[in-house]
């Protein structure tokens, strides 16, 4: 009968240090006493490793796949789960490693051969768990070499969202000694490792010579960089590892990944920056129309340089043309209730990248694009019958927390031909009950020309009530339909259970972007951009916990600009302010309580040195 208490102390800890420890012991098995228990209660203890052959940290191995498949027996049946994406050879090859199983032994193999005189790692990932209960085996790493030695040098880092600074799980790192632009595009790394649940990597078994390092989101899991559907980061200098990988090193460690300060204590020499290059090649990537009088186009690239647009038969000044922020897609409005073509014609000229020669050349296309297929609904009788709208859609969105700051932001869902904003009414109740009409101001979107932001001209006061009166037919659209009217009433918030953030912002020396977002960085409060030293309130916040993020806006253009790989630009620079100490305090999060005016300095030419 198979020893339980055998199995207790043994933990998988303990194998992987009697595994390091047996590593310079190249002829020897890694050979383990543990065995499994056997009846009792529920099994909750993960597979225990017997024996691994080779040995960890074999040298000379043979390079030829039919005699280099690594064995790794178990003291139980165990099974492999998305091997694909947990086991992780480095360096890679081009056919991923395959695996079968053969009894209690995992049994990974290769399709092509191994290169001479190089040292690898072969990471287990989350693969292996028992037959059973499905208890997972901790994450083991296992080296071996087709050389006379053991490359020991490891390099650790965390890789981050450039734009949200969250960590990036699953990223791809890559080592090359090539240290050409075009070795990523083209080469295999020479070394490689995956992040983990919290964006941490660890690179094991380097040379001591000089590297370039990247960071990539591998859609296709090529281990190579393509520009059209992977982000990248990139490390600015040449790297030269020159740290030694010792057994306690917390880099080299099992770490239970559920353990967040344990994840988050360990030491990282590289923070890399994950973005989205702007794509360079220009050509369109989609086109459509969504309703009769209207079609889009869809460019491949940001800022096309189109030349001209005409639809055949209709007028050029009887064409709303709205571009996107980005200006890599157009929608285009046909302002003509006259003009009633099935198949409209569309003829149009920009600057399409040429593919030989990666250049801007002048391309001419025409399209031909037929009309919607209508909305139908059944009629009593159960006919197909065609919904026709009647009135002209629009939103009127405004929330008590920012309007001071954002205003009523009107939106049509169609262009309007009839725009009698002087119609629009706004009702202020004050405390007494006595009533009142203000007037309001109109802003024109930057971007969308169907987008407007209503703005009071006095100051909103706490404890007034405003209704926004919105009237009825007056405003019409490019089919001639009326809006409906729409009451939205508004009061600032006046709960005293409500908190506010001041910063106080010094050394203020280009544009910044100052926000105040949740916890998990997906939900933005109130945002600022400021040029000089300002001081910024956050009023009504509930009780909760918030970080701000501040962005390096050098151009002011009040985006946050991505990097370039082939120019070495990194993208515009992200932080997260780090609070002092506050109740609560923990860092770069707030943990606000009720009834708080709290006040922060901050230092921008501090934070950003």
């Amino acid at each position: 009968m198979k020893n339980r208490m055998t199995r207790r102390v043994l933990t998988p800890a303990l194998t992987f240090l009697l595994l390091v420890l047996a590593a310079p012991m190249v002829t020897r098995s890694c050979a383990n006493t543990s065995t499994p228990p056997s009846g009792g209660p529920k099994d909750t203890i993960p597979p225990v490793l017997l024996a691994c052959e080779p040995v960890y940290n074999a040298i000379n191995c043979p390079v030829d796949p039919k005699s280099s498949a690594i064995s790794f027996i178990f003291d139980e049946y165990v099974q492999v789960k998305d091997a694909n994406q947990n086991i992780f050879l480095s360096p890679p090859q081009v056919k991923k490693p395959q695996w079968k199983m053969k009894g209690k032994a995992l049994i990974i193999y290769f399709k092509e051969p191994l290169d001479s005189n190089t040292t690898y790692s072969l990471d287990l990932g989350n693969a292996v768990s028992d037959n059973n209960e499905g208890n997972p085996f901790p994450k083991f790493v296992y080296s071996f070499s087709t050389g006379s030695i053991i490359d020991s040098l490891f390099v650790s880092g965390t890789v981050s969202n450039a734009a949200s600074l969250l960590q990036e799980k699953g990223i791809t790192v890559l080592f090359h000694k090539d240290l050409s632009d075009s070795a990523l595009f083209n080469k295999l790394p020479d070394a490689a490792a995956k992040t983990d649940d919290w964006g941490y990597f660890t690179v094991r078994n380097l040379k001591n010579i000089p590297y370039r390092v990247y960071a990539i989101k591998d859609e296709n899991g090529n281990n190579k960089y393509d520009p059209e559907t992977d982000m990248i980061a990139f490390l600015d200098t040449i790297l030269v590892p020159d740290r030694v990988m010792v057994l306690d090193m917390p880099e080299l460690a099992v770490t239970d990944i559920k353990d967040t300060l344990l994840c988050l204590s360990r030491p990282s020499q590289l923070q890399l920056a994950l973005f989205r290059e702007v794509q360079s090649r220009q050509y369109l990537k989609s086109r459509g129309r969504p309703q009769k009088r209207m079609f889009y186009l869809s460019f491949r690239a940001p800022y096309v340089q189109l030349d001209s647009l005409r639809v055949a038969g209709l007028p050029p000044e009887k064409m709303i043309v709205e571009k996107n922020i980005m200006q890599d897609s157009l929608t285009v409005w046909i302002n003509d209730g006259g003009f009633d073509k099935d198949t409209i014609t569309v003829t149009y000229k920009y600057m399409m990248t040429d593919d030989s020669l990666n250049i801007p050349v002048p391309k001419r296309d025409t399209l031909r694009l037929p009309p919607p297929k209508p909305k139908l609904t059944k009629d009593r009788r159960g006919n197909a019958v065609e919904v026709k709208d009647t009135v002209a859609a629009f939103t009127m969105t405004a929330t008590p927390e920012n309007v001071e700051q954002d205003g009523f932001i009107l939106e049509f869902k169609t262009p309007l031909t009839a725009a009698p904003f002087d119609s629009i009414r706004l009702k202020c109740v004050n405390t007494r009950q006595q009533v009142s009409w203000e007037k309001v101001s109109v802003e024109p979107d930057s971007v969308t020309t169907r987008k407007y932001v209503l703005r009071m001209t006095k100051k909103i006061q706490p404890g007034y009530d405003y209704t926004l009166k919105f009237p009825h037919r007056l405003f019409k659209d490019i089919y001639g339909l009326p809006c409906d009217s729409l009451d939205t009433r508004i009061t600032l918030p006046n709960s005293e259970e409500l908190s506010s953030i001041t910063l106080d912002i010094h050394n203020v020396h280009t544009e910044y972007i100052v926000e105040l977002i949740s916890e998990k960085r997906d939900r933005v409060f109130r945002s600022f951009r400021i040029k000089e030293d300002s001081k910024l309130l956050f009023p009504y916040l509930r009780e909760g916990q918030y970080s701000v993020r501040i962005t390096e806006d050098k151009n002011g253009n009040g985006l946050l600009d991505t990097g370039s790989l082939l120019d070495h630009l990194q993208p515009e620079k992200v932080l997260l302010f780090r609070f002092s100490k506050a109740p609560g305090n923990d860092a770069f999060i707030l943990k606000l309580p009720k009834r708080m005016d709290m006040e922060q300095t901050v230092d921008l030419e501090e934070m950003f040195r």
